[in-house]
């Protein structure tokens, strides 16, 4: 019963008699480190947080400005917890690119037109709300506004004009009001940046001169900056510090292990020309292409300065010149340059999240668009590198995911795997299929993201993008992952698409059961190693053993992302594919029954490319599996089964099978295709999966990963 109590607060009584220690162990709670209290004849216990739990307090997850929470319990299959409030009424059109949800301490924080409100995140119980019309911000969709409320787990704080509103996160009450240092000297002054870290509250005294709609619209020169920021003691109210620089950027500011990071304008013309003197001399050592590149950069360059400051005291610990030449603002969309910090690194890079820009990156057009990764300690470049990166990056765990690529956040070195058809070291990738503008949020074993549905990408068995259909998310960022949840605030306001679920979604992990996914790959699919098809499915899935099957037919692909198999099935009249529910559709006799819970009905023949054009001749074992439809009776389908030219299987019948049926050929030869034929006899010919192995090659397979 206890573990039915909601998280953090929920509260489970009982009379104290020789039994209650019993029944406290029974709960089974103890690693939680519940609360428990005694008095008058009653032992309650109180739940605390979950472990593994974590919070996302600010706009892009939390000061070091990730887009990723360590929540290491959101794993695995993803099931519907609660759905309700706030539903598209109260929320900012979803073009407008508002600020994000926060969620800390089981509270779930959403602003609307005009104001805030607060939910229990476990429950969706309605907690409080409070006005702030004006407060809203618009356009940070094009990563250059800040976000403009963050919590901690005892307080929630908001910003309004000049002003930032600490509130009591249990109540909604207004604990304190804090003004900028500046306020009061200057028309047009506001509180720009804010952020919460170990008891002090961040800000920047920022001169807003028109609204943010119109620095998005106006693009590169329009990037709000400040020249002063500041952080205040929540605990007293006391201003703990102000520091002076020049243009700092919002985007580029970041916390992390003490430290406040940020890049400003307050390089040299001294330390410019000695950058540019170094990298005209490194131009000698290029040419071709290369050279072209690097002679541009020099001649556009674009030269900061990385600033590092005492995050108690606000002392400049270090201040170094740095090289973002095209670190943002490359190609259509653009970006502004954003900051992240995680172990040890800075990460630079920019783009914004708009979906709509495949064209311009298959055609090359973000080859340069740049990551440079600085140690945080010292301020020294640890490496730079052109990453061909579409949307705003996430840092999780050591890795830079930069969409659709990953890499090592310590040596930039791309990420790979093994192609799951040729066996080759290819890059590691993910495709989002649909319309998916949108920031992408992340823990350590799974990535959150709009492809056209709502959508996960399990980290851990790399199968896959999979959706949860008929719900949008927004055109930024609005699935928080905290608490050991993911929570989707209602962001699809003014959308006039057919979505069904308009509606805020709160999710819990759950054991696996039908995952599907689209999975994605770079590189050729030929010559072919292993390859296993689950022929009619919905969809990409592991077994149990990390072998991928690729449902076939495939969706809608885009050249160089999505894994095509460009195969030319020949059905009878009415042919084509089918598929069962997996679940209730029961297939004994094999360890993998949803293999059998789809199909090619009436299929005739299909040629399967296993090697390139005038390839010598290979052998392959090829297992075809089969199951009767539902409501087959004996006779019903009866059909040969032929291999290229040899006729394999005579007068085969699913139905006469007690359930699963695999047929295994050995050293089965072929040049460029693989032939499989279906002649009917009687009824129309079925087909299940494929599998196909080149004779002396391994399988390919994938272990689960385990965090």
């Amino acid at each position: 019963m206890a573990r039915h109590l909601k998280p953090i607060g929920g509260k489970f009584c009982f009379a104290t008699n020789a039994k209650s220690d019993a029944w406290l162990a029974e709960t089974k709670l103890s690693e939680e480190k519940a609360t428990i209290t005694k008095a008058d004849g009653w032992t309650v216990l109180t739940r605390a947080t979950l472990p593994g739990a974590s919070s996302w307090s600010h706009q892009y997850g939390n000061a070091a400005n990730t887009s990723s929470t360590n929540d290491t319990r959101i794993k695995g299959g993803m099931s519907v917890l609660w759905y309700g409030d706030p539903g598209p009424g109260q929320m900012v059109n979803r073009h407008d690119g508002a600020v994000g949800p926060i969620s800390t301490n089981g509270r779930l924080f959403v602003q609307g037109n005009d104001s805030v409100m607060a939910y229990d995140a476990y429950n969706g119980q309605f907690l409080w709300e409070t006005k702030n019309p004006g407060a809203m911000r618009t356009g940070v969709y094009n990563a250059r506004e800040p976000g403009n409320m963050v919590a901690s787990d005892d307080h929630f704080f908001m910003l309004l004009g000049d002003e930032c509103l600490q509130y009591d996160a249990a109540t909604g009450e207004v604990v304190r009001t804090l003004k900028i240092p500046g306020a009061g000297t200057k028309k047009g002054l506001e509180w720009g940046y804010i952020a919460y870290e170990d008891g002090l509250l961040y800000g920047t005294e920022t001169e807003r001169v028109e609204k943010a709609s119109e620095v998005a619209r106006r693009g590169k020169s329009a990037s709000i900056s400040t020249d002063r920021i500041f952080a205040y003691d929540v605990k007293t109210g006391a201003l703990a510090w102000t520091y002076q620089g020049k243009h700092i950027a919002h985007t580029t500011v970041a916390i992390g292990d003490g430290s406040v990071y940020f890049i400003d304008a307050s390089l040299t013309p001294e330390q410019r020309n000695l950058m540019l003197k170094e990298d005209k001399s490194a131009l000698a050592k290029l040419t071709g292409k290369e050279r072209e590149l690097a002679e541009d950069r020099v001649k556009n360059n674009d030269m900061r300065m990385a600033v590092a400051v005492d995050a108690k005291t606000g002392k400049q610990l270090w201040a170094k010149p740095v090289d973002v030449t095209d670190c943002s603002e490359i190609g259509i969309g653009g970006g502004a340059l954003t900051l992240m910090y995680h172990n040890g690194h800075l990460v630079l890079g920019g783009a914004n999240a708009n979906g709509h820009y495949w064209e311009q990156f298959l055609a090359g057009e973000f080859k340069r668009r740049r990551l440079v990764v600085l140690n945080a300690t010292k301020g020294d470049k640890v490496w730079a590198k052109d990453g061909n990166y579409r949307h705003r990056p996430v840092v999780v765990d050591d890795e830079i995911v930069a969409e659709p690529w990953s890499y090592d956040l310590y040596t930039g070195k791309q990420k790979t795997r093994q192609h799951p058809i040729t066996g080759e070291e290819t890059a590691w990738m993910f495709a989002r299929p649909g319309h998916h503008c949108g920031a992408i949020s992340a823990t350590p074993n799974m990535m959150f993201f709009r492809s056209k549905f709502t959508a996960f990408y399990d980290r851990d068995t790399d199968s896959g993008t999979e959706h949860f259909a008929g719900h949008r998310l927004g055109c930024w960022i609005n699935t928080i992952p905290a608490n050991g949840l993911v929570m989707i605030p209602e962001a699809s306001a003014g959308c006039v698409c057919l979505f069904s679920i308009a509606s805020t979604i709160v999710f819990e992990p759950r054991e696996d059961r039908m995952n599907w996914g689209v999975y994605s790959a770079d590189g050729v699919t030929l010559p072919v190693q292993h390859m296993a098809l689950n022929l009619g499915a919905p969809g990409d899935r592991r077994d149990a053993h990390g072998k991928l099957w690729l449902g076939y037919p495939r969706p809608a692909s885009r050249a160089g992302i999505d894994l095509p198999l460009n195969f030319k099935p020949q059905y009878l009249k009415g042919g084509g594919e089918y598929a069962y529910n997996a679940e209730s559709f029961e297939i004994a006799g094999h360890d993998t029954p949803w293999i059998f819970a789809s199909g090619l009905r009436a299929l005739t023949k299909l040629e399967i490319p296993v090697q390139a054009t005038n390839a010598a001749p290979a052998t392959y074992t090829v297992k075809l599996m089969f199951a009767a439809l539902e409501g087959d009776t004996p006779g019903k389908r009866v059909f040969d089964v032929k291999l290229g030219d040899k006729v394999v299987l005579k007068a085969f019948d699913p139905a006469t099978r007690k359930g699963a049926a695999v047929e295994i050929f050995e050293k089965v030869p072929a040049s460029e295709l693989l032939t499989v034929e279906l002649i009917p006899v009687t009824g129309e010919p079925v087909l299940n999966g494929i599998e196909i192995l080149k004779t002396n090659a391994k399988e390919i397979t994938q272990g689960v990963a385990t965090r």
